[in-house]
């Protein structure tokens, strides 16, 4: 199928007010994917009206869902209308509006909603927590390697409790510590290795400096004996 201009316009209305997926919207106008995907590539003002569209669609249901959002966690006033209706008096076959009641209810707050939006802050503070220690680092001195290391499993756990129930943590914050020993342990014998090989070595003789001849004291009477 060539591409057009009004078909091309239909598609970005039907994918900006969200009406159908994109296999849906080939079907409805008898194209295959590729031949949608193909004419985004080959008409840049296709390929750019399409992005836009999706972009709005994406941002109305983003406001759509921060409005139930809010309703949720505030609360919402529920309507509901019963409306009767009776034979008309003076034409039978139709019907008129005989009487309306509105009920109204009240929906209080969803404790789910509630808690979802408070798991999503602390999840944001952590991420926040995060990146500030890793742009400033916090520097502990300790003086044993067992509080050293209950640190790095608290550091492991994303400085969350309960670290050291957790064995995954555990096992990686001991295997770090056991390669931390034994590079510590092979840098040991490198220094005392080179100190050794230092002590062994004779030492070097200096070269005896030649002796200097003092000069003659001059003679100034020359005439005397």
């Amino acid at each position: 199928m060539k591409y057009k201009e009004k078909t091309a316009s239909e598609i970005i209305r039907m994918i900006e007010q969200d009406l159908c997926s994109i296999s849906e919207i080939c079907k409805t106008f008898k194209i295959s994917r590729k031949t949608f995907y193909e004419w985004k590539k080959a008409k840049p003002d296709f390929g750019e009206a399409v992005e836009e569209a999706i972009d709005h669609r994406e941002e109305v249901m983003v406001a759509s869902a921060r409005i139930g959002l809010k309703q949720l966690l505030e609360g919402y006033m529920q309507k509901k209308e019963k409306v009767t209706y009776i034979p008309d008096k003076n034409d039978p076959l139709n019907e008129v509006e005989k009487c309306r009641v509105v009920e109204k209810k009240f929906c209080p707050p969803s404790i789910r909603a509630i808690k979802y939006v408070l798991d999503r802050e602390e999840r944001r503070k952590d991420r926040d927590r995060l990146l500030a220690s890793e742009r400033h680092p916090l520097v502990i001195e300790v003086q044993d390697e067992e509080t050293r290391r209950q640190l790095m499993i608290l550091k492991g756990n994303g400085f969350r409790p309960g670290g050291s129930l957790n064995p995954e943590v555990v096992a990686a914050v001991d295997k770090e510590l056991e390669e931390e020993g034994r590079k510590t342990k092979s840098e040991e014998r490198k220094v005392k290795n080179e100190q050794g090989q230092a002590m062994e070595q004779p030492p070097v003789a200096q070269p005896s400096a030649a002796p200097v001849e003092k000069p003659k004291p001059k003679n100034l009477y020359p005439f005397l004996p």
